[in-house]
């Protein structure tokens, strides 16, 4: 059985709390069932010092093993420049979490020959492939984001409910902040409520807050009696999927730095939602204008707004979308994914 050591933010045997712990915890899982996996979990390192002992100990006692790093590229950087300079020669995967890394090699930020060190370079976009090929660094591909898909909510029944409820019902879930949109759509909700639709529409806010917007995101949100933070939803139960799929829409107005495959995108296909989502990142990559959801330019509230109100006027097809949301969701499941097919090919599998 092939010897894997697992680098990265995981948060072991706990919830996870963002896009990185929880792709991790699924690619583990996966892994476990045809490797022999060390985990090295470096989430909140400062509590557990002795981590970079257990670390060295990995690299020293299994010479042979296949180490995958899947953080952040400044958390992998410093390491792989170390192996480089002492020409380590160690089978080495690069998992890139986050969209920003192509234009950071692009752009001069990080040394592409320093990446270059890694046999294979996974990334979540094919934009983002052909970057990384143009500065140079081999052995790069695409592979989307994931997630284990073990429940899908009834989708006749959700729409049969979204038919009869005579407001149409928008839902944000994302962290909690300035950056992923939440006062844009704040806008747009006071924006339509003063163009007399107060009554024919609502948004449901879930997800962490972030603590620096808290105060402020409270306020705005109780001067609008149409819109609620509902802090959670748990998705690790199909009663959360449940929850999910009652709502008409997903608004994703982000403009976040390190916005990638957001594992929220296939929370909204299982759900069968269409995404009223910003032209940011990687987003058109994956979210097919006018068959997935609607794209929009960034910063453009007016655009949102708009966009809003088409739907709560029935100008858009979103029972088309929620169909196409949800057969695009089966492409996401990771034992799909990471099938040993897949893994063999990239040595995780022995022949």
């Amino acid at each position: 059985m092939k010897q894997v050591i697992f680098v990265g933010w995981i948060r072991t045997g706990k919830p996870p709390v963002d896009g990185e712990t929880a792709k991790n915890q699924y690619i583990i899982a996966e892994l476990k069932k045809y490797c022999k996996v060390t985990v090295l979990d470096f989430y909140q390192k400062n509590r557990h010092p002795w981590i970079y002992l257990q670390a060295l100990w990995a690299l020293v006692s299994q010479p042979k093993a296949t180490i995958i790093f899947s953080t952040s590229a400044k958390n992998v950087y410093g390491t792989l420049k170390f192996f480089r300079a002492l020409h380590l020669k160690r089978e080495v995967i690069h998992w890139v979490i986050g969209g920003k890394f192509g234009d950071n090699i692009q752009n001069g930020v990080i040394d592409a020959d320093v990446f270059g060190y890694a046999k294979y370079t996974f990334v979540e976009s094919h934009a983002m492939v052909k970057q990384l090929q143009e500065c140079g660094i081999k052995g790069v591909s695409q592979l989307p984001n994931f997630k284990a898909i073990p429940y899908f909510p009834d989708l006749n029944k959700a729409l049969n409910e979204r038919k009869q409820n005579s407001k149409k019902r928008f839902v944000f879930l994302s962290r909690v902040m300035p950056e992923k949109g939440c006062d844009y759509i704040l806008e747009a909700i006071k924006a339509l409520n003063e163009k007399g639709l107060r009554d024919r529409f609502c948004v449901d806010f879930y997800g962490k807050m972030d603590e620096a917007y808290e105060e402020r995101f409270t306020q705005k949100v109780k001067q609008l009696d149409n819109a609620n933070y509902h802090g959670l939803l748990d998705l690790k139960t199909a009663a959360g999927y449940d929850t999910l799929a009652t709502y008409h829409a997903m608004l994703f107005p982000t403009y976040w730095k390190g916005e990638g495959f957001a594992g929220v995108f296939i929370d909204a296909f299982i759900a069968g939602l269409p995404m009223l989502i910003s032209d940011w990142a990687h987003n058109s990559e994956i979210i097919r204008d006018g068959e997935l959801g609607i794209l929009y330019p960034v910063h453009d509230v007016k655009a949102l707004a708009d966009t809003m109100e088409k739907c709560i006027l029935g100008e858009i097809n979103l029972e088309e979308m929620a169909v196409n949301a949800r057969q695009e969701a089966l492409r996401y499941d990771v034992a799909k994914v990471l099938n040993d097919d897949y893994l063999r090919s990239i040595g995780l599998i022995e022949t």
